[in-house]
């Protein structure tokens, strides 16, 4: 008999696409992607714009709320009655061929020539380490926590969707963060052996977690129709405190310039890197609860750049290493930039967006249905 999870109540899930995680995607990949080519493009941006540009950075939520999306999307399939046997298909169809060919060109761009690096890569297990995943492109890291989850989540979500709870959820929250803490503490108290820890802690399963769990939890606020009379208060609170935070101990937004040797700035740190998912989840709710995307022309925009996320996640940084690496061999064109930011950003804007369509079309989409069809034979 293959095991299943369903919802007790009367209320199916719906198998339909809602415009509101369409949205927020778009707004996760849209936040990625302008903060990474910001920080690379336009590190000196003067004026309004850059002020803008520091508060977008500033608010770091874009991996954050794709944790979540997930977490919520990994549920509603689970609750939904979905198979583990078509779960576990679905989540490799998706997400594990791409992800291959990403490891296969940044691990050859990157000229690695370690078995080992190769072999966790593969396997998902580099975020393990700062030095193991910057090895081919740090960006990759997320793919690991994303991947991990899918591994877990039928278990988690075996045990957690009917007991879990805003209460419950805090608490673990709040026990995570201590025990990261404790850790980060009782490492050598000088500032490159804390500021390595604190990027491990950032990009560690045991941390990101949380903010999937908070995807599950999502969801069912969603399906049960519970207002969060609390959202909007933790939302915003959550949102202010990440550029507080920044102007207070990281106001280059390089937190390699912060003091970590004082534990007041470690912790300051690690409640900017925890601030993001409560955010996000509260983003979350507010937007599916608003019903602003469910006309035709906003679905149809966010609709777009929501199904070719994950493929521009993956390969914007191609295109950043590409206009970094003309930007070496031309001062006249490292001049220009500096000049005009804007016009830069919206080249690496467009580049990346055609390259992530193409990637969407020729590689997601057909090896996606050419592995679900096989999955039925």
């Amino acid at each position: 008999m293959v095991t299943t999870f369903s919802v007790p109540s009367a209320r199916m899930v719906s198998a339909s696409r809602l415009a509101g995680l369409d949205a927020l995607r778009a707004v996760a990949i849209l936040h990625v992607v302008f903060s990474h080519g910001a920080m690379d493009l336009a590190p000196d941006m003067q004026g309004p714009l850059g002020k803008i540009k520091w508060l977008m950075i500033a608010t770091n939520f874009g991996v954050p709320l794709f944790f979540v999306l997930s977490g919520f999307l990994i549920t509603r399939q689970l609750a939904g009655g979905m198979p583990i046997r078509t779960f576990y298909w679905h989540r490799f169809a998706k997400i594990y061929p791409t992800y291959l060919l990403a490891v296969l060109v940044f691990g050859l761009l990157a000229r690695v020539d370690e078995a080992d690096v190769w072999l966790q890569h593969i396997l998902a297990f580099h975020n393990t380490s700062v030095v193991l995943s910057s090895r081919m492109s740090g960006h990759l890291w997320s793919l690991a926590v994303e991947i991990q989850f899918y591994l877990l989540a039928p278990v988690l979500f075996a045990f957690g969707f009917r007991w879990l709870s805003p209460l419950g959820l805090a608490l673990v929250g709040v026990l995570s963060f201590f025990g990261h803490l404790a850790y980060l503490l009782h490492t050598v108290p000088t500032h490159a052996e804390r500021l390595l820890s604190a990027l491990n802690v950032y990009q560690s399963s045991s941390f990101n977690f949380l903010a999937l769990c908070l995807g599950g939890l999502l969801f069912r606020a969603h399906i049960e129709n519970r207002s969060w009379r609390w959202a909007p208060m933790i939302g915003l609170a959550a949102t202010v405190a990440m550029p507080l935070i920044c102007a207070v101990f990281v106001p280059s937004l390089r937190i390699d310039q912060a003091n970590l040797s004082h534990p007041l700035s470690l912790m300051a740190l690690l409640m900017l890197i925890a601030a993001p998912p409560l955010a996000s989840v509260c983003l979350a709710f507010w937007i599916l609860r608003s019903g602003w995307f469910n006309n035709k022309a906003a679905a149809s925009v966010v609709g777009f750049v929501s199904a070719i996320s994950y493929q521009w996640y993956l390969w914007h940084p191609l295109v950043l290493n590409g206009m970094n690496a003309q930007l070496g061999q031309s001062p006249q064109l490292n001049a220009w930039i500096i000049e005009w930011p804007v016009f830069a950003m919206g080249m690496y804007f467009v580049a990346s967006a055609m390259l992530a369509w193409a990637a969407y079309s020729m590689a997601e989409r057909p090896i996606h249905r050419w592995l679900l069809a096989r999955s039925k034979e």
